[in-house]
């Protein structure tokens, strides 16, 4: 009789032994996917989404969906905004849990100078320069950026701009990945730089879910288009919009010198059609 008894308390041992061991081994396998999922980094808020969200008081709301998704940065371009707004979003930004950093779209079409650059950036947290800075500004220029800005600068590069990238002074960097055809290639060079990946809402955003734990960014936030459920919305954003009529904010605004696709990028916010004219 105690004989069994000793075998039954050895086997229940074992049993929870085994028990425990698949336990743990569930457990890591959880805890491995969890820790594998891609990381959300940042997302892009165009001038026209600003001046909308702006417009129908909706700020809040935006930057609270961009936080709830676990992002934690939001580049903002900050053209031709009017001050009391950048200031407005960059404090409702950080009031939702986000860090506001300006981006500085195309300064070569606008001359600025280290400083000017500098001064864009005064209601963020941060100064974002992006492929456009590296193909027409200097690596002097950025030293002296480095040089003269106190706060973090985030830099984005189109693939083939690798070269570019300074060795220092970059507190975060990003491989704009956003073309289906060269996703793969631009996804490992990523990795190589140690890199954000950045991905486009019309093509490699629906990549996502595959990245692993790679940290991800996102041109441009993709939900705008569930505020503009109203008539009236639309227009009060087509109404603060003017008196530039679309052909100029397809131009004159955008910038004369950018592609067509970054024209219709900027234009992702507006609610109606531009002429086919304007671009």
């Amino acid at each position: 009789m105690t004989k069994i008894i000793k075998n039954n308390r050895f086997a229940r041992r074992s049993f929870e032994s085994i028990l425990a061991k698949l336990c743990g081994t569930t457990i890591g396998i959880v805890l491995g996917s969890e820790l594998a999922m891609a990381a959300p980094n940042g997302v892009w808020l165009s001038q026209p989404q600003i001046r909308f969200h702006s417009s129908t008081n909706t700020l809040a709301q935006v930057m609270a969906d961009i936080q709830g998704q676990n992002y934690k940065v939001v580049f903002l371009d900050f053209r031709n905004v009017p001050d009391a707004v950048q200031q407005q979003t960059a404090q409702i930004a950080r009031q939702q849990g986000l860090k506001p950093i300006v981006w500085i779209q195309s300064p070569q079409y606008r001359s600025l100078t280290v400083p000017e650059l500098i001064y864009e950036a005064r209601h963020g947290d941060g100064i974002q320069v992006d492929d456009h800075f590296f193909a027409h500004y200097t690596l002097a220029d950025f030293r002296a950026l480095r040089f003269q800005y106190s706060q973090p600068i985030f830099c984005s590069i189109q693939p083939f701009q690798a070269a570019l990238v300074p060795q220092t002074g970059c507190n975060q960097l990003d491989v704009q990945c956003y073309t289906s055809n060269n996703f793969t290639g631009c996804e490992k060079l990523a990795d190589q730089l140690k890199a954000v990946l950045s991905l486009y809402d019309k093509d490699t955003y629906r990549y996502k879910e595959k990245l692993g734990g790679r940290p991800f960014n996102v041109f441009l936030w993709p939900y705008s288009h569930k505020y503009f459920g109203t008539r009236s919305k639309a227009s009060v954003l087509e109404k603060t919009l003017r008196p530039f009529s679309f052909c100029q904010l397809s131009s004159a605004k955008i910038e004369p010198g950018l592609s067509k696709s970054e024209r219709k990028s900027f234009l992702f916010a507006l609610p109606f059609n531009p002429s086919k004219n304007c671009f």
